[in-house]
This record gives structure tokens, sequence and C-alpha cells, in this order.
């Protein structure tokens, strides 16, 4: 990889053109058992009571291998009201599934919108002192002025503008129901190799400042150990307990019974 990249584009290179398996370099809070499927279950349930929705979906953006979402079958969840979304060719399961890149190809969601570690893939830059950093470190070009702008009020380091935009997209996509965004806070882009971290690695990826993503679409921020408080992995948090959860709810007065949104069927 030429050492000269931004780290948007090193980002960009990892998940597009080298089609990253990302269970293959690191694990996630899904990764250590059922307990997060439990949760986002029970909400879509409760936020269906709470908006009247006679037949929630749970959309799982970024489902990657379909790990939460074979969780969720196992839990008894109805297969068709599972949407997977992801770049991956859809798992053998038998669940509804889109191949593409969100939040672009995201249908109309009644229900949960479920965003898990997906905003800390999304290319960002470095900005430090009004510049673009280079993965070497070296300043590059000047940072654009809607760049300028967000590390004003947010501060230098990595620009959450794209992040913003994407989860802002999210939101709006759900008509009725709820958008929750599961990610790890602040910090340099960070590269993850067979279970190892460094500058570089088979994946790429770059904490989610939260403040601006509130900030954009309202919400409620919540850290995961509070979630969790008495498992031992998820509700440490100097673990995956410190990951951060923020919620946004749309609530609809009319009707929100709905049909399919016609993706392929998995499997």
């Amino acid at each position: 990889m030429d050492a000269g990249l931004t780290w948007s584009e090193a980002m960009s290179w990892t998940h597009q053109e080298r089609g990253v398996i990302a269970e293959e370099h690191f694990s996630t809070s899904i990764d250590v058992g059922a307990q997060v499927a439990r949760l986002v279950m029970r909400r879509c349930q409760e936020v269906a009571e709470e908006c009247g929705i006679d037949r929630p979906w749970i959309v799982d953006i970024g489902a990657g291998s379909g790990r939460l979402l074979g969780q969720l079958l196992a839990l008894g969840f109805p297969a068709d009201r599972l949407l997977g979304v992801d770049v991956r060719p859809a798992p053998d399961l038998p669940v509804r599934w889109i191949q593409g890149v969100a939040p672009a190809c995201l249908p109309p969601v009644h229900g949960l919108a479920f965003a898990h570690e997906f905003l800390d893939d999304i290319p960002a830059d470095v900005v430090r002192d009004g510049r673009i950093l280079g993965t070497d470190g070296a300043p590059g070009p000047s940072a654009s002025p809607e760049q300028l702008a967000w590390v004003q009020q947010w501060g230098d380091g990595v620009c959450g503008l794209t992040r913003d935009e994407a989860w802002r997209q999210i939101v709006d996509r759900v008509v009725v129901g709820e958008a929750i965004a599961v990610d790890f806070s602040g910090g340099d882009p960070v590269g993850h190799r067979r279970g190892r971290r460094g500058a570089w690695g088979a994946d790429i990826c770059a904490g989610v400042d939260f403040r601006s993503l509130r900030a954009r679409t309202g919400g409620r921020v919540v850290p995961q150990h509070r979630l969790f408080p008495d498992h031992p992995v998820l509700g440490d948090p100097a673990g995956l307990g410190g990951f951060l959860w923020l919620t946004v709810t749309r609530p609809d007065a009319g009707r929100a019974d709905n049909p399919s949104p016609s993706p392929t069927t998995a499997g």
C-alpha cells in the first residue's frame, strides 16, 4: 500500500478493494454470546408496541457474515422480518438480504435499524492544524471548509463529517421505530490483522465521535457496560463495555403496518 495515502483512502482500499472479512481479524460484542441479540430483539418488540408497528423488522446494517441475524433466528425472531445489509454476498440463512453499500441501499424501515460497528469502517480523514494527514503522518492538502468547520467545533483528529452524514441517512430511513448505532468512541485509525492491532493491518477502522452524531440527529447515548452490568466482558468499561450506544426513536402517529422492503432472500 502507498504510504502517501490519506487515512480515508487507506480505509477505502482495505474495505472496498480488498474485500476484508473483518471477523478474521478481530472480535466484536456479538462474538462473545447472544446478549446483544437478546437486547436488540427485546428493544425491537418494545419499540413496536410503543410506536404501533404490527410487524416490525430488524435491519442489520453492515451484517457481515450474518452472525447477529443467526442469533436472532435462534432466539425466535421471524426470518421473514430480518434483513441483512452488507457489501458481501448473502450468507446461508433464511433471511432477507441486500448486497450493497449502506446507507444508500437501505429501504424504508419500520422497526429497528441496527448499525453495529458500521460507522467506524466509513472512511474518514485525519485533520490536524488545518491539513489532512497522510498515513505516514505527513501533512497533506488543506482540509475542506466543511472539514475545518467540523474540527473547529469538535476538535482535531478523525473528522466525523462522513460518519455524521451516513448516520443521518440511516435515521432518515426509519419511517417509524428506532435507529441504534454501536461503536467505539474516539481514537485515530487503527489496523487489525489476525487479532493484532497496529497502524497497518488487513482491516483499518477509526473511532467515532458520538458528540457530533448526536448533535446531528438527537437521541440518547449510553455506554455498553451500563446495558450489560453483570457480563464479565460486555460489562467491562475498559474493554467492550466502553463502547457507546446511540439510540434515536422515530415515532409515527399513523398506522405503521408495512410490506416487505423487497430485498432478496438469503440462503
